[in-house]
């Protein structure tokens, strides 16, 4: 089990810029909704969510020529899936899709969005954790008691504090991985 973990973890390792450029992204939107109080700012969220997308891409176009050529240095046939750390990827995505649509079509109000995006990341934290370890399920199980608390009392200052620790929690997570594939 424990050549499976580390297996598992020097295959999540490729993901650390992902984890630091949205954790990143989160962070400076929450900071961003703070500053929105005095000034207009919003452009500048935008601006940092497609350079976020941007940036991902540009990562994960990367890592699948990486895994590609190691592919090819193995001796291995050419894979017709985006390979190992895109399929990771995948859920997410489909997840961050899931939530633009429903806040799209009004099925989710602008003060509930950050909340249901806390407890995305809580559940993919606990899930992970449960292949690499307990601190990421102690991570999720952390995020997930904050954003209750925070949508069932504090709903109005969910925006700032639930994407500013789900950020913070990001980079731990990368912090983590990195610290584990050593």
């Amino acid at each position: 089990m424990e050549n499976k973990r580390k297996a598992w973890i020097s295959e999540a390792r490729a993901l650390i810029p992902l984890l630091f450029i949205w954790g990143a992204e989160w962070v400076f939107s929450a900071l961003v909704d703070i500053a929105i109080y005095w000034l207009d700012l919003d452009w500048l969220k935008q601006a940092a969510f497609i350079t976020a997308v941007v940036a991902s891409l540009i990562q994960v176009w990367s890592l699948r020529k990486d895994f590609h050529a190691e592919d090819e240095k193995q001796g291995l046939p050419d894979r017709s899936g985006w390979g190992h750390p895109a399929l990771l990827l995948l859920p997410g995505a489909m997840l961050i899709a899931a939530v633009a649509l429903l806040q799209a079509i009004g099925a989710i109000g602008p003060l509930f969005t950050p909340v249901l995006r806390a407890f995305i990341l809580a559940i993919g934290f606990v899930q992970v954790g449960l292949l690499l370890g307990r601190p990421l399920i102690y991570l999720g199980l952390w995020l997930f008691a904050l954003s209750a608390m925070m949508g069932m009392w504090y709903l109005g200052y969910s925006a700032v504090v639930l994407e500013g620790m789900g950020g913070i929690s990001l980079i731990v997570c990368g912090y983590m991985l990195r610290v584990w594939g050593r």
